[in-house]
């Protein structure tokens, strides 16, 4: 199909499917990263069982998190990006189940609002840190890191913000286009405190097998082995 070429019913509603399920992807890496960072944090003996694979994990949720958000906005000509939605729902005003074409213009004026409203300096920074670190290595990084690091910065909470914003624009799009309303948890996106809870299990279970043929142990515990 055409790049240019407008979208049928049928294509819009799965571009719609997709654009959800990136803004449900980018919402549990942002819980998991979030949970495994507030655990870490608050127990350091479980911190201590596997920094490395604990460093990495929490670095990737967030790194796939901030490009995610940068695909939602991607302003590349050829992209899935909610502004290929929005652009092709005008194209599409006549065949949205709850909406003349009037209401149709007045949800994508109230979008687009949105978007530039709410979301400039958020996604100024989510361009920056794709262009400068994700998708590319500035060079500056190696003569002054701290300064690149500092400039490239993204929150949790302007993450927040794009997601929350993109999640309602389209949830407002399914509603007034297939009578259909979106849903943004992820089933079983907190099934990796069955994960901590099976470590900290072990990490207790080794220090008692210590201190039953040896001397008390001399480290730190988990919080749930005090």
């Amino acid at each position: 199909m055409a790049r240019n070429q407008p979208l049928t019913p049928e294509l819009f509603g799965k571009a719609l499917d997709r654009l959800i399920g990136m803004v449900v992807e980018a919402k549990a890496h942002m819980k998991i990263g979030l949970g495994l960072g507030q655990t870490l944090k608050g127990d350091p003996a479980i911190a201590q069982v596997a920094p490395i694979f604990w460093y990495m994990s929490l670095t990737s949720h967030l790194d796939v998190a901030q490009l995610i958000a940068f695909k939602l906005f991607d302003k590349n000509h050829g992209t899935l990006s909610i502004y290929y939605l929005l652009k092709h729902a005008e194209n599409l005003k006549g065949a949205f189940l709850n909406a003349t074409p009037s209401q149709v213009e007045a949800i994508l004026r109230v979008a687009n609002g949105q978007i530039t409203g709410l979301l400039t300096s958020p996604l100024q920074q989510i361009y920056l840190k794709r262009n400068r670190m994700l998708a590319h290595f500035d060079r500056t990084i190696i003569s002054d890191p701290e300064k690149v690091e500092a400039e490239v910065k993204v929150t949790f909470s302007e993450l927040n913000i794009i997601f929350n914003v993109a999640g309602s624009v389209l949830n407002e799009v399914s509603v007034r286009f297939r009578d259909v309303s979106a849903s943004y948890d992820m089933v079983g996106s907190e099934d990796y405190k069955a994960a901590i809870d099976l470590i900290t299990e072990g990490k207790c279970a080794q220090i008692r097998a210590y201190e039953a043929e040896s001397d008390p142990w001399g480290g730190l515990r988990p919080n749930k082995c005090n």
